[in-house]
């Protein structure tokens, strides 16, 4: 079989790993700061958001490992294989398994980066905060080109080496001017926003049965019953939310 090599599977999901945990950081942080004082103070926290955007695309990132499983396929004969024996249609569903997971698991860690900070500002910020969702997407595949790019192969942090910045620079201004290119990059972009908004509608669903069933422990007036709740109301009464 023919595997990623351990070092670079564990390295690209701890890259993955690490947006998730930076965007529960800021929406925790925010939420307890505007419990405490009543208000957020976003111009804090804007160092720490840009940090989680530099390293964002490292997540869905992962779903562009399948060339390595094409690669498998034209330098193995492991597909061949398949056709001819048990072990070998062991082996060719193992490698499909592992890259299932290897760009799921990154799919999910992308979902898990953008909800929390996108129900922030999306009720924090009202109109302004719906408004980021369009640039997020797009400039996350862009991050994804520009990791896979031959010129370069960039990563999150070259954005502060100046050596490799001007390459990025260029690199990224090279894209935008090629309209097959830049339409590639757009149409990765949507869907990744089509994924994450039903990604979203589920986590919606998810908090609404929360709330039901939490209403359904407990006497409450006619008029708060869950089925009247708006979702992000119903994530508020969630006992597991935190207070906004």
């Amino acid at each position: 079989m023919m595997l990623r090599p351990a070092p670079n599977v564990v390295w690209n999901l701890l890259l993955a790993l690490l947006p998730v945990v930076l965007a529960f950081v800021i929406a925790r942080g925010a939420r307890r700061e505007r419990a405490a004082t009543g208000r957020i103070r976003w111009g804090v926290w804007l160092p720490l958001a840009l940090v989680w955007l530099a390293f964002l695309p490292n997540s869905c990132y992962l779903l562009t490992e399948w060339r390595h499983f094409l690669d498998t396929l034209t330098q193995s004969r492991i597909y061949a294989e398949a056709h001819q024996s048990r072990d070998g249609r062991l082996d060719f569903f193992v490698v499909v398994g592992f890259y299932l997971f290897y760009s799921g698991a990154g799919l999910l860690a992308f979902f898990l980066a953008v909800w929390p900070l996108d129900r922030l500002t999306r009720r924090r910020l009202g109109w302004a905060g719906i408004a980021l969702r369009p640039l997020i997407f797009p400039l996350c595949a862009l991050g994804v080109y520009l990791g896979l790019t031959p010129a370069g192969r960039f990563n999150s942090w070259d954005l502060v080496h100046p050596h490799r910045l001007a390459g990025l620079l260029a690199t990224t201004t090279q894209a935008l001017h090629r309209p097959f290119l830049l339409g590639l990059i757009l149409a990765f972009g949507a869907v990744l926003w089509l994924f994450y908004a039903a990604f979203d509608i589920w986590m919606d669903g998810l908090a609404w049965r929360l709330a039901r069933r939490h209403h359904a422990r407990r006497p409450h007036p006619k008029h708060s019953h869950p089925e009247h709740l708006h979702p992000d109301d119903a994530r508020e009464k969630d006992p597991t939310h935190a207070p906004a």
